[in-house]
């Protein structure tokens, strides 16, 4: 028995050219890139579908509005015999049918309330998260580079761990630079143990020369905020404990130099990294020196995204939480020497990386600070594509920060440096 499919409906379809490109390249860790045929069908499978006629929805303040009518324009340009098309809503979000029809439904208890960038909220106070489980890796010997990993256990309770990452030993009394990792996810996602933090740990730890320390903190809705603050710096409290050579954790004994710390973070993981180094500055971290934070397409207040880390975090101070929105002061009080900031010019977050970087030259603070934009390039592109060439220089950046070394710096044709004195 044939089966002949006479048409396909697409109601708000995805595809590639959105911020949410990002994401996709996270759940399918075998990618091929932003051209993926998956995520941007090329003109020859469009022009190979087995169907007569084809029904495209979009919605007019849908953020997928202009995917669904390229689509459509692809489509009609690919050779396909069949029909297409297009209808528009105007006035209307992404699956506003759906929204109203639940509006509708006698159980109240079912009714979205709000959608943010990472989840849906209910009526009863359920949340529905839009990503499924983030895919982990194992630690492992890396036999090319000769980078070694392991998982360590900080805290039981609450749960906190990290994995470590030192690159190959010479000599037993070798001594790396140590960076304190805090990743991404927007406080609801991702991991330390996610393949692509896996794999830029590895990669970094090999080229730079250093240990990496890559936290695991909690994560909304489990453990609301702060505890992705309180865990990250109880992370970095225990990293300092082995100052003296008798921590529980033999690589750090053995092979870190206090006196060359770093703290990093990616997203949201750049907010937090800002609340250590105030801790830092402010309370103190005996017998380490943090010389320089780095910060990569960091999030902070100023963005849509700012209704959602006040709903994750029940504790706020409003939208001038200082972990929000630093004042002066705190900026002031940054306990290291040195800040690097990365942005992306399509970067939904570039102004609110910028708007950090004024501030800090403006708050007072003695130290020197870097910006870096990539231009052309969405949110933490680095990561969904590390092999393409502005990937390559973020990492070469990166590299020559830690080492301080001038030699190592990207063509001006591809990013802008703003180097400022304080």
């Amino acid at each position: 028995m044939t089966v002949k499919v006479v048409g396909v409906i697409l109601i708000h379809p995805y595809f590639g050219g959105t911020e949410d490109d990002q994401m996709w390249l996270c759940m399918n860790p075998s990618n091929s890139g932003l051209q993926d045929p998956r995520l941007k069908p090329p003109v020859e499978d469009l022009g190979k579908l087995e169907c007569e006629r084809v029904l495209i929805f979009v919605a007019e303040k849908d953020h997928l509005n202009t995917p669904g009518k390229n689509y459509l324009e692809d489509l009609k340009k690919s050779g396909w015999g069949g029909r297409a098309e297009l209808v528009e809503n105007h006035g209307e979000e992404h699956h506003f049918d759906k929204v109203n029809s639940l509006s509708s439904m006698a159980s109240t208890d079912s009714e979205i309330v709000k959608e943010f960038r990472f989840f849906r909220v209910y009526n009863d106070g359920r949340t529905e998260s839009f990503f499924p489980p983030c895919p982990k890796v194992p630690p492992s010997d890396d036999p090319v580079t000769g980078v070694r990993s392991k998982d360590v256990t900080i805290s039981s309770e609450p749960p906190v761990s990290a994995r470590i990452f030192i690159p190959k030993v010479s000599d037993p009394n070798q001594k790396f630079p140590l960076l304190f990792l805090v990743h991404g996810g927007g406080f609801c996602g991702m991991s330390a143990f996610a393949p692509r933090y896996h794999l830029f740990c590895n990669t970094f730890s090999a080229q730079a020369g250093a240990i990496i320390v890559s936290v695991e903190y909690g994560l909304f809705p489990d453990r609301p905020i702060p505890a992705c603050y309180e865990d990250s710096w109880a992370a970095l409290q225990w990293v300092a404990s082995h100052v003296s050579g008798n921590g529980p954790e033999p690589w750090l004994n053995d092979h870190a130099d206090f006196n060359k710390v770093f703290i990093s973070g990616v997203s949201a993981g750049g907010n937090i990294s800002h609340t250590l180094a105030f801790r830092v500055g402010s309370i103190g971290l005996p017998g380490v020196k943090v010389v320089g934070m780095i910060l990569v397409h960091p999030y902070f207040g100023g963005t849509e995204d700012d209704e959602m880390w006040l709903l994750m975090c029940p504790n706020n101070g409003g939208l001038q939480d200082p972990r929000l929105k630093p004042p002066a002061e705190d900026l002031a009080k940054l306990g290291c020497e040195r800040v690097l900031i990365f942005v992306a010019e399509k970067d939904h977050l570039n102004v609110v990386g910028k708007n950090y970087h004024e501030d800090l030259k403006k708050s007072g603070w003695g130290g020197r600070v870097e910006l870096f934009e990539s231009h052309g390039e969405e949110h933490v592109f680095h990561m969904n594509n590390p092999k393409s060439e502005k990937a390559v220089e973020v990492i070469n950046k990166f590299v020559s920060f830690l080492k301080q070394d001038k030699s190592i710096i990207s063509p001006i044709v591809y990013t802008r440096v703003a180097v400022c004195k304080s």
